[in-house]
């Protein structure tokens, strides 16, 4: 049966919830800040890069799960410009980060570590979001390949940096989002998990180890 799960921070959702921005140069912006920007922009010269990170623990999404789809709804204070500019998510491989009023940073994922790769550790998977969001309000993102891995390989702690997909290239533009320190809880990102149960790593587990089980037997640990 065809089943849901929510995670948003303050409303809903029994796991841990952190957020943070990782900008390349310029003033850093505190982990409890209301908000955070993605995409690029020149300043002085240069250009840089804003990249949002995000923590969620998927406590409740049972450990047989098959996540069928996987959607994280942000709200967008400030929308980008309309240009051919487009965005990804991707996982961040270090989960040990602190969200304080000095971190994380580009550099520094708490008060004395840096990240092994600038920005959030970012490694696969990657997935394509689209062009960055033209209007404000409600936006809702496809990561479901992100939070079957998730659930599947990463002991259910999903952690993911979203950013421009060029970082360099193309036009410079960024878009705005409210945090999950936001004021109005209703604006904090959303996750949104739909699953069915009887199956997941486990079950394909199951499955592998007992070779002799019928095509139809095998069927029904996948749910």
């Amino acid at each position: 049966m065809a089943q849901t799960a929510i995670f948003q921070d303050g409303v809903t959702g029994g796991g841990t919830f952190k957020d943070g921005s990782l900008y390349s140069a310029g003033g850093g912006r505190a982990g409890n800040a209301v908000s955070s920007t993605i995409g690029q922009a020149s300043v002085m010269g240069g250009i840089i890069n804003y990249r949002t990170i995000i923590q969620m623990g998927l406590d409740e999404v049972p450990d047989n799960a098959i996540v069928t789809s996987g959607v994280l709804t942000v709200n967008v204070l400030t929308a980008a410009s309309a240009t051919t500019n487009s965005f990804s998510a991707l996982r961040s491989s270090e989960t040990d980060w602190t969200e304080d009023g000095s971190h994380p940073t580009n550099a520094a994922k708490d008060g004395s570590n840096n990240w092994a790769t600038a920005g959030g550790s970012v490694t696969t998977p990657n997935i394509s979001c689209g062009l960055l969001p033209a209007s404000t309000g409600s936006y809702d993102i496809d990561i479901t390949g992100l939070v079957r891995d998730a659930v599947e390989n990463r002991s259910k702690v999903l952690n993911i940096v979203l950013k421009d997909t060029s970082e360099g290239g193309g036009n410079e533009d960024t878009f705005v989002i409210k945090t999950g320190d936001n004021s109005t809880t209703a604006d904090r990102p959303k996750l949104t998990v739909n699953y069915v149960e009887g199956g997941g790593a486990a079950g394909k587990a199951r499955a592998r180890a007992r070779p002799g089980l019928s095509k139809r037997n095998r069927k029904s640990f996948r749910g």
